[in-house]
C-alpha cells in the first residue's frame, strides 16, 4: 500500500508565496509576526491606512494551520448565550453572537470579493450532524432562541429527511447552515498574501522572532535574521505560539487536527455519499468534519484522532475507521494524504484581541479561523492605528491560563480520554 502524502492536499495548489522580501529593513511602523489569515488580514488592513507593514513567519508564509484546514467558512461558535453572559455579561454576549455568527463571516465574504480572491469559494452550506434524538430536539430548542436574538439562516433537518443532504443514516438528523460555505485553503491564504502584498506590505518567511522588546515609545523586534524597529507589533501565531513568548503561550492550547483526502473517486460514490455537496460536521467529540474537494472528485475528512501529536501512519488508520463508519461505502476508498497541524484553543473556547506591554495579539479561534481570523486581523490592525472601527466584543473576552500549565500542554492526551469516555457513553445511550 502507498504511503500517503504527508502535505495538505491543499498545497498541490498553494505554490510558495512569490514576492517575498531578502533583506530585513532597519525600521518599520508594524511588525506582524505569523503570515497565517490573521497577519495576512491585519498586513492588508495596516497597509492601506499608509503603514510600512513587515510580515513575518517561521516557516514559509502560510505553512500552519491556515493552509492545513478542512477549507469550511462560516460563523458561529458553540457556546451558548447564557454561558457567554454569564462571563460576560448580557450585551457583551450579544455582540459576540452577532460578530461570531455573522459580522465575521460577511467581512470574510467580503474581502474575497474586494480583492478578488479566488479561492474556489461558494456557499454550499453546512449540515451539523446531532448524535442522538435528545440532542437534536434540545438544537431545535436553542435556534429557535436564537432566531430571537439574530438574523440567522438555519433549519433543522430530521432524520426522515437527512439522506437529501447526506448519504447515510450515521446521525439523528441535523441543523443545515444554509449560507455556509466552502474555500481552497491554499488559495485563499495565498490571495490574502498576494493582495497585502500589493497594498504594500513586505512579507518575509523562514524568518523566526526570538523577541520583543519595549524600548522608548517603539518595540525592537529580534528575528533569525537581525533586528528592526517598529513602532507597533501583533502577535498572530495562534496555535504555533512559542515559548519565546511564554505570556501568551500559556494562554494559547495547541490542538492539533488530523486530515485525510482520498485519491479521486467514481462519480456515483460521490453522488451517493455527498447529494448535496454540503460542508458537513458532527456534534460528537470525536467532532468529524468532511466535504468533496472544490473539483467534487475527492472526500476529505478531518477529525479528533489525537488532541497532541500522534504518528502519522496512527492518525491515518484512526480518520480511515471513522470514515468507514459514517459512510461503509468508503471502506475501500484510497487516501492520497494524511496531514496535520495545530490549532489554537483558549480555555473560554473564544478567541481574543488586546495587549501584554503594548505587544498586540489576536489568536484563540478554538477551530473556527476562516471566518473569525481575518475579521479580527482587521480589528487588530484597526486598534493598532487608533481607528474607532477597531471596537469589537473579542476584546471583552478573556485570554486565561491556568496555574498548572506552564510550557506544554501535557493535560492534552488525558483530555482526548475524557473525550473518548463521553463518546462511548453516548453512543451506549445512543444504542438503547
Amino acid at each position: 500500500m502507498t504511503k500517503p502524502n504527508s502535505d495538505p492536499y491543499w498545497w498541490e495548489e498553494f505554490p510558495a508565496f512569490d514576492g517575498e522580501a531578502e533583506a530585513l529593513p532597519e525600521t518599520c511602523d508594524a511588525v506582524v509576526v505569523g503570515a497565517g489569515l490573521t497577519g495576512a488580514s491585519a498586513a492588508l488592513t495596516l497597509a492601506n491606512s499608509g503603514a510600512r507593514v513587515l510580515l513575518l513567519d517561521a516557516e514559509r508564509p502560510g505553512y500552519g494551520a491556515s493552509t492545513r484546514n478542512g477549507g469550511m467558512i462560516g460563523g458561529g461558535y458553540r457556546l451558548s448565550l447564557d454561558e457567554m453572559s454569564q462571563k460576560y455579561g448580557a450585551d457583551t454576549a450579544l455582540r459576540l453572537l452577532q460578530e461570531s455568527y455573522n459580522d465575521s463571516y460577511d467581512f470574510a465574504r467580503k474581502r474575497i470579493a474586494d480583492q478578488r480572491i479566488d479561492c474556489d469559494y461558494n456557499a454550499y452550506g453546512r449540515f451539523r450532524g446531532q448524535w442522538n434524538d435528545a440532542e437534536y430536539s434540545a438544537t431545535a430548542r436553542g435556534l429557535d432562541d436564537l432566531r430571537k436574538l439574530i438574523d440567522v439562516d438555519i433549519d433543522m433537518i430530521p432524520k426522515s429527511g437527512q439522506r437529501a443532504e447526506i448519504g447515510t443514516d450515521f446521525y439523528s438528523g441535523g441543523m443545515r447552515l444554509n449560507d455556509h460555505g466552502g474555500i481552497h485553503p491554499g488559495k485563499y491564504l495565498n490571495g490574502m498574501l498576494q493582495s497585502a502584498a500589493r497594498a504594500g506590505a513586505v512579507v518575509m518567511g523562514n524568518t523566526p522572532v526570538g523577541d520583543v522588546q519595549k524600548q522608548g515609545d517603539g518595540f525592537v523586534v529580534t528575528t533569525a535574521r537581525g533586528q528592526l524597529r517598529a513602532d507597533t507589533v501583533l502577535m498572530a501565531t495562534n496555535g504555533y505560539t512559542t515559548l519565546d513568548f511564554p505570556r501568551l503561550k500559556r494562554r494559547m492550547i495547541p490542538v492539533s487536527s488530523f486530515l485525510i483526502a482520498t485519491e479521486e473517486l467514481p462519480q456515483a460514490l460521490i453522488d451517493d455519499i455527498m447529494p448535496a455537496r454540503r460542508m458537513c460536521v458532527e456534534t460528537r467529540h470525536r467532532h468529524c468534519y468532511f466535504r468533496l474537494s472544490p473539483d467534487g472528485k475527492r472526500f476529505v475528512l478531518g477529525g479528533r484522532a489525537a488532541m497532541s501529536r500522534v504518528p502519522q501512519a496512527r492518525a491515518t488508520s484512526v480518520l480511515r475507521g471513522l470514515m468507514s463508519e459514517i459512510f461503509p461505502q468508503l471502506a475501500k476508498a484510497k487516501i492520497s494524504h494524511s496531514w496535520t497541524g495545530q490549532t489554537g484553543f483558549t480555555f473560554t473556547f473564544l478567541p481574543h484581541i488586546g495587549q501584554f506591554d503594548g505587544v498586540w495579539h489576536a489568536m484563540g479561534f478554538s477551530g473556527s479561523g476562516n471566518a473569525m481570523a481575518p475579521y479580527l486581523g482587521h480589528k487588530a490592525a484597526l486598534a493598532m492605528i487608533g481607528d474607532p472601527a477597531a471596537d469589537t466584543a473579542f476584546a471583552q473576552t478573556t485570554l486565561e491560563t491556568r496555574a498548572w500549565y506552564r510550557k506544554s500542554a501535557w493535560f492534552l492526551p488525558f483530555a482526548h480520554q475524557l473525550y473518548r469516555f463521553t463518546d462511548r457513553r453516548e453512543d451506549r445511550r445512543r444504542a438503547t
